[in-house]
């Protein structure tokens, strides 16, 4: 299951140009859309070239599932064992790499590689969560900070790093002025609010002076509202 790879950037490069032909919604490396299927797809020709079908044959049955995320804004992916019963599953996040790729964005690094579109971010990350599900499968624990996981990440895909340096909505939102803590105004239903940044993910948590709301821990009650990122402006 662990053996290197000769040419790992060939395998990666076979994969996309399948994806290219086969997945309608990867039919373009700026694509728009991803489903769990894509992911199974992507799954399925990992596993042919890059493991010789040894993930299918270890799951023996076991449930392997796909899912895309738009609530993770920290992580690009995630693979998790749950039991009982015994199952798996690997998560994308779509919030981080649609967030990512515009004309003027910093250069995007993915297991220490560079990622030049979106379509090989996706191709990095799930290679990284490939490598989690072969140590969960063989040993039942993986970390991938751990030298065992970084020798076999870099022997089957050449992967230098196991973090990921994507901008993430909190980045997003510095270039516009926009932080925790920070002052700022929006509109809600017809009305100009004003309030503080609580918290930044695919939203902003914004905390607006209510004596209605709840009591937070400076004692004063505030209304919370999920604000796009987008309809916020700084309150100078």
């Amino acid at each position: 299951m662990f053996g290197e790879r000769p040419n790992p950037a060939a395998d990666r490069a076979a994969v996309r140009a399948h994806l290219l032909v086969h997945r309608p919604n990867l039919r373009q490396p700026a694509f728009t859309r991803l489903a769990p299927t894509d992911l199974r797809s992507l799954f399925e020709q990992y596993d042919a070239r890059s493991f010789g079908g040894t993930l299918q044959r270890t799951l023996a049955g076991t449930p392997l599932t796909f899912r895309v995320s738009r609530r993770m804004t920290n992580s690009l992916g995630l693979t998790y064992r749950y039991s009982p019963p015994l199952r798996f599953e690997i998560v994308i996040s779509s919030t981080l790499l649609f967030g990512n790729f515009a004309t003027d964005d910093r250069p995007v690094l993915v297991c220490g590689l560079p990622a030049h579109d979106r379509l090989e971010a996706l191709q990095l990350v799930f290679e990284h969560e490939l490598v989690h599900l072969a140590e969960l499968l063989a040993f039942g624990h993986s970390d991938c900070a751990a030298p065992r996981y970084a020798g076999i990440a870099h022997g089957l895909f050449a992967h230098r790093e196991h973090q990921h340096r994507l901008i993430t909505p909190r980045e997003r939102a510095a270039e516009q002025g926009l932080h925790v803590g920070a002052r700022v105004r929006f509109e809600h239903n017809g009305r100009r609010l004003t309030g503080v940044i609580n918290r930044i993910t695919r939203r902003a948590t914004v905390l607006v002076p209510d004596p209605k709301g709840a009591r937070y821990s400076d004692g004063r009650h505030y209304a919370k509202f999920y604000v796009p990122l987008d309809a916020l402006e700084p309150d100078d």
